[in-house]
């Protein structure tokens, strides 16, 4: 896009071009002479009659050409200005896309950032279950060895841990995954977000301006149909005289030419 700029900004700028050619002629031209008389002017002149004649003149040698010509633009009928305002609402344009574009990265990133403190607060809970399966545990065994539960219920405590094992297995994978995410995303190492001990918080916020105007693909709608219009202008000045100044100087040579006739 800055290089079409530079294009607009450059129609106004002097030009200068010089071309040249050199060539080697060889021209053979016929042609007759009719008779005609030159009238006598006495006493001075009896007059005399001359009579028809045929001939060949030839022309032969090297030839050489050479232009310089300049010109500048003052005045393109607005066609220029037109499409300078159609860049730039292109440009606008592709900003708003490319914001619109950040915004979603970051809303991305914040919901797998509130999922990454889900995961890391269950990670507590898995552990405090852990703690109470433990002495629920040794409880059972030694209520066992009395008699007090069947084995039918000791069994339960083996299922219970089977159920937080695979709860374990759960987290790690989705603490892995999300670990991931955050990485492709913010180009921070693993490692880094592993240590990361994020706390859960309640955020209030109040949308205060709830019109869909001001969101970035709207606005880039809007700046794209500005430069869709502007481009119509530009095509529209068709019409306008423009104002260009100009002026050139040419040479032609003939070098180690000869000329003669078939009289000669």
């Amino acid at each position: 896009m800055d290089i079409d700029q530079k294009r607009l900004t450059d129609t106004f700028l002097p030009k200068v071009e010089l071309t040249g050619r050199v060539g080697y002629m060889d021209t053979r031209i016929n042609y007759t002479s009719p008779e005609f008389g030159i009238p006598r002017v006495p006493p001075l002149f009896p007059g005399m009659m001359v009579p028809s004649q045929n001939n060949t003149l030839g022309i032969s040698g090297f030839s050489g050409a050479s232009k310089l010509q300049a010109s500048v633009v003052l005045y393109s009928g607005g066609k220029v200005g037109h499409l300078k305002k159609a860049l730039n609402e292109k440009k606008l344009s592709q900003q708003e896309l490319l914001s619109s574009s950040k915004n979603e990265v970051i809303t991305s990133i914040a919901k797998i950032y509130d999922q990454f403190a889900l995961v890391h607060q269950s990670k507590k809970v898995l552990d405090e279950s852990k703690k109470r399966l433990e002495i629920n545990r040794k409880t059972a065994e030694k209520a066992l060895g009395y008699g007090l539960i069947t084995p039918y219920d000791f069994k339960k405590i083996e299922l219970a841990q089977v159920t937080l094992d695979t709860k374990m297995i759960e987290y790690e994978g989705k603490r892995e995954l999300l670990i991931t995410q955050l990485h492709i995303l913010t180009g921070m190492d693993k490692e880094r977000i592993a240590e990361i001990e994020p706390d859960l918080q309640v955020l209030n916020y109040v949308v205060e301006d709830k019109s869909i105007e001001n969101r970035p693909e709207i606005k880039a709608l809007n700046h794209g149909i500005a430069a869709a219009e502007y481009k119509i202008k530009a095509e529209k000045t068709w019409w306008i005289p423009k104002v260009q100044l100009s002026t050139s100087l040419s040479y032609f040579g003939l070098y180690g030419d000869h000329i003669q006739t078939s009289n000669d």
